[in-house]
């Protein structure tokens, strides 16, 4: 069991690390050598697509109340329709100092600061809650879980996504990550780990897609990046699992 302590400063270098992250991404926007955050409206029509093969095109008429937490500077909240759009970011402060960054806003968001362990929102409010690629960078994942719980109405609808690994590259991620070899990243996870936590978590799953690992390895391997060759030939390569879950009654 990893203490509160060893918990709290592995959340603060990841904090440390994503903040670096966009620094130089901004910089890289500003002299005009990174494309401006598309892949957020990318990743927003992906959710439309999946929520409609469900049968959720309620949420996607304009009257929902969406949520997203760790939007990062802009959100697939940006690009989703709702009539009430909240995104929470522990680095709120940090973007808004950023006028590249929030140049690239939709100015209908309201942005606040705030942590999943503690969210700046009302109880039972939102009909979706968007967690993008966030999970494995929080301090407290069980803590964020129930807060995603509380803030959905009954039967609200929680979009999860997290960067997966193989039970081999689960095992070596997690060392490599006390080791501060992966400040970024201070919690790892297998599909079948993301599953039981989404489960165990007051959410019934509609909808889990898992990416390919063998894809993503030989991805990393032909890449001409040294640190993505080294993940290959680690086997810590990451495939995307997202799910779609609705917050159960019980």
């Amino acid at each position: 069991m990893i203490s509160l302590s060893a918990r709290l400063d592995r959340w603060q270098r990841a904090q440390m690390y994503e903040r670096g992250f966009w620094e130089t991404t901004a910089q890289e926007i500003a002299r005009g050598s990174r494309s401006q955050l598309d892949w957020y409206r990318w990743r927003a029509d992906q959710l439309a697509s999946r929520l409609r093969a469900l049968g959720l095109s309620r949420l996607l008429d304009g009257s929902a109340r969406v949520l997203e937490v760790g939007s990062g500077p802009v959100g697939v909240i940006s690009f989703f329709p709702a009539r009430e759009r909240i995104a929470v970011d522990p680095l709120e402060a940090f973007y808004t100092s950023s006028p590249v960054l929030t140049g690239l806003r939709d100015p209908r968001v309201e942005y606040r600061t705030g942590g999943g362990e503690r969210l700046p929102c009302e109880s039972d409010r939102y009909d979706l809650a968007i967690l993008e690629n966030c999970i494995d960078h929080v301090q407290d994942v069980g803590a964020v879980m129930r807060e995603l719980r509380r803030v959905l109405v009954p039967a609200g609808v929680l979009y999860l996504t997290v960067n997966c690994r193989t039970r081999w590259g689960f095992l070596v991620h997690r060392a490599l990550s006390r080791l501060r070899v992966d400040a970024g990243h201070p919690h790892t996870f297998t599909p079948r780990r993301a599953q039981a936590l989404i489960g165990r978590s007051g959410f019934a799953i509609r909808s889990l897609e898992v990416g390919s690992y063998t894809e993503a390895l030989w991805a990393d391997l032909r890449s001409p990046e040294t640190r993505s060759r080294i993940k290959g030939l680690l086997g810590v390569s990451e495939f995307l699992a997202s799910a779609i879950a609705l917050r159960t009654c019980a």
